[in-house]
């Protein structure tokens, strides 16, 4: 690959997604530019863990590549692009990898027609299984989205929707690692808790919960089946569905992730009136 990209931000979303692209034959450290606010510490740490290149020169960042990645929380992302956004031009993809922000919003920042991508990565970007939805803003052409999704593909798989739809996903894909580690943390207390070290505990939760999640890709069964070709009357895990179904587990997820496509929309609300040229 010899694009260049700069990414704004520093943080675990961005250092996940250079982690991912470094693990790679594909490209070299150099090909990727990171800046944040402030923390000069934190940009030495990237610097010297991944070989990627740091500034904060609002010039020499645009000027590194025509791929413009914004990482930060949604409520630091005008602050984050304020110092470049004299720099950007019609030549520059903004894409977004920020929970909320919507394409419209970071189109209106600009006076001319700048392309922009909404993705929304997960940390698996770290071992190159991450699941990335993304969707497209008004100005997109075939050859500016093959560009960006290229780099997205080094990382996992990608899964093109219509923007409605990405708070729903950064709830299920976003977060959902989180939820994933909740449950696995869980299973190794519990395995604890009867009699299995914790190393040992740690081995066979990550196995038995990546076996799963491979099966579930291997064929179109429902996962309610394959749960219930496990369970035998009486059995054991009839035994332990019971006590899922006595605590109401499956609802207790289910508005979980409506909760967390709720916050998704409310963190796009939480904007200022901007501070690019079509906000001055």
């Amino acid at each position: 690959m010899e694009k260049q990209l700069t990414v704004l931000g520093a943080g675990s979303m961005a250092e996940a997604l250079i982690a991912g692209w470094t693990n790679t034959n594909d490209l070299a450290p150099e090909q990727i530019m990171v800046s944040n606010r402030q923390n000069d510490a934190r940009l030495e740490q990237l610097e010297k863990d991944y070989g990627v290149r740091t500034s904060r020169s609002a010039r020499e960042l645009c000027g590194h590549g025509e791929i413009i990645i914004l990482a930060c929380k949604p409520k630091d992302w005008l602050s984050a692009l304020e110092p470049v956004v004299d720099s950007i031009g019609p030549q520059h993809t903004l894409v977004s990898v920020m929970a909320g922000i919507t394409t419209e919003q970071m189109e209106n920042q600009f006076s001319f027609r700048i392309p922009v991508i909404r993705a929304i990565p997960n940390t698996s970007a770290v071992v190159n299984e991450a699941m990335t939805p993304f969707a497209s803003g008004r100005y997109i052409n075939e050859s500016t989205k093959k560009a960006v999704t290229d780099w997205f593909k080094l990382v996992g798989q990608i899964e093109e929707v219509e923007e409605h739809l990405m708070d729903a996903m950064t709830a299920i894909t976003g977060t959902g690692p989180a939820y994933i580690y909740y449950l696995m943390e869980s299973m190794e207390l519990a395995a604890e808790k009867v009699g299995i070290d914790r190393d040992t505990a740690r081995k066979l939760v990550a196995q038995t919960l990546l076996g799963a999640g491979i099966r579930v890709q291997s064929n179109e069964t429902p996962p309610r089946i394959l749960y219930e070709q496990i369970m035998s009357p009486q059995g054991t895990t009839e035994a332990g569905f019971t006590v899922l179904h006595e605590a109401d587990v499956q609802q207790t997820m289910i508005k979980c992730i409506e909760r967390a496509s709720e916050r998704s929309k409310e963190l796009g609300g939480i904007v200022s009136s901007g501070v690019g040229p079509n906000n001055k």
